[in-house]
């Protein structure tokens, strides 16, 4: 029977609770979309398995901490979410079971249906240790109505085009002399300057984490993203009182954003006019984009290991990928699950899965430190002024006591 838990009760309870041989399940909740999904997905589950006795308990906050006191405290949920950046600590730690006996067991699974860029995307020293629940990448967004008003017939295709079609959408529209349409949105995190980076021929680290954050191909491109915020035609969405990009864009700030799926339900749900397109980023020396991912891993501790499987199986399987991926916030992994339900020839999704030849990992060889450290270091730049290439120097020995051993 299934029960759902309070997420700011569930360590609590844990802590004071006596051994529970229940299946549980965690995940974290960042939005009503995802919700419903997981309780579509979950019910799915429920009907397929009824023998199975679980609890989904959602982690509302501080996810990854609080995993890890599960962890530490030798009571991990059976099976839990793992962001992609901070899997290698995880594997390498030797936190988590690897799967290969259940994969060789469970005919049903498949594992050659999933695009080989997710399908290995958690295999460590020849084993798999996990497998994502589904993907997103960055696209660019762009306002039809913005575009046609400036005389723009399509959307950029190249680091030129983009900072040109930036400067064209940046407009006083009401004449009062500031600035309220600018071009393109942009924020003072990694994971978004990392695409320029990849396009520019740069990496964050090398093969044995060493930092490559001082290098030309990596300050040319943290250049040009912070150039188009100096230059006055992109915008960060504190400036114009949004809590995120998505949110600029909605209120129409700006014409352009660099987004993911997560972005589609979102101008569903709070902006429903915002007449919108969507087109592959623009590309540097190269093509390049982040792939994101999150996988379904069962912890070497579980107390349902086998129980835990099943679910897996289900969830990241074509029945639980289907419906967990219905509405665009994620696309699947699975080749047949994009197949089977018109992936490619939606308008819209065709975009992100024709994005995969060229998406790359978000895979640092780093502690979850880096993220912190790292945005730190670009909101000087953005917030404080910094010199992009001193706040590089800085930052470089940071991440060096940061990288991961295996």
């Amino acid at each position: 029977m299934l029960k759902w838990w309070p997420g700011l009760l569930v360590i609590c309870l844990l802590a004071c609770s006596k051994r529970d041989d229940t299946l549980r399940f965690s995940s974290w909740q960042s939005s009503p979309t995802e919700e419903k999904l997981m309780r579509r997905m979950i019910a799915g589950f429920e009907k397929s398995h009824p023998d199975v006795a679980f609890r989904y308990e959602p982690i509302p906050g501080n996810y990854s901490e609080k995993i890890q006191l599960m962890l530490g405290t030798h009571h991990p949920p059976d099976l839990f979410w793992l962001k992609d950046y901070t899997s290698p600590a995880y594997l390498r730690f030797d936190a988590l079971a690897p799967l290969d006996d259940y994969v060789t067991k469970d005919t049903s699974f498949n594992l050659n249906d999933y695009f080989p860029l997710f399908r290995d995307a958690y295999r460590y020293k020849g084993k798999y240790y996990g497998f994502a629940k589904d993907f997103n990448v960055y696209v660019l967004f762009y306002n039809k109505e913005m575009f046609a008003k400036a005389g723009i017939s399509r959307p950029p295709a190249n680091w030129q085009e983009l900072e040109q079609t930036a400067r064209r959408l940046t407009q006083d529209t009401n004449g009062d002399g500031k600035i309220d349409q600018f071009g393109v949105v942009v924020e003072p995190v990694p994971e978004m300057l990392m695409p320029f980076v990849h396009q520019n021929g740069g990496e964050l680290h090398d093969a044995a984490g060493n930092p490559k954050v001082t290098e030309p191909a990596f300050l040319g491109a943290l250049d040009y993203y912070v150039g188009l915020y100096r230059k006055k035609i992109a915008t960060i969405p504190t400036d114009v009182g949004a809590g995120w990009n998505g949110d600029a864009f909605g209120r129409k700030n700006a014409a352009m954003v660099i987004s993911g799926g997560w972005l589609i339900p979102y101008l569903k749900d709070g902006y429903p006019t915002v007449q919108y397109g969507v087109a592959p980023l623009p590309q540097g020396k190269q093509r390049a984009t982040i792939a994101f991912s999150t996988a379904y891993v069962i912890p070497k501790e579980a107390r349902q290991p086998d129980n835990a499987w099943k679910m897996l199986s289900y969830f990241a399987g074509k029945p639980g990928m289907t419906a967990w991926t219905s509405t665009g916030l994620a696309f699947p992994t699975r080749q047949s699950v994009a197949n089977a339900n018109g992936f490619y020839q939606h308008p819209t999704y065709r975009v992100f899965m024709e994005s995969i030849p060229f998406a790359r990992p978000l895979f640092v060889k780093y502690s979850e430190r880096w993220f912190d450290e790292a945005s730190s270091s670009l909101q000087s730049i953005f917030y404080g002024g910094a010199d992009p290439h001193e706040a590089m120097q800085k930052l470089a020995p940071k991440l060096e006591k940061l990288k991961l051993k295996d």
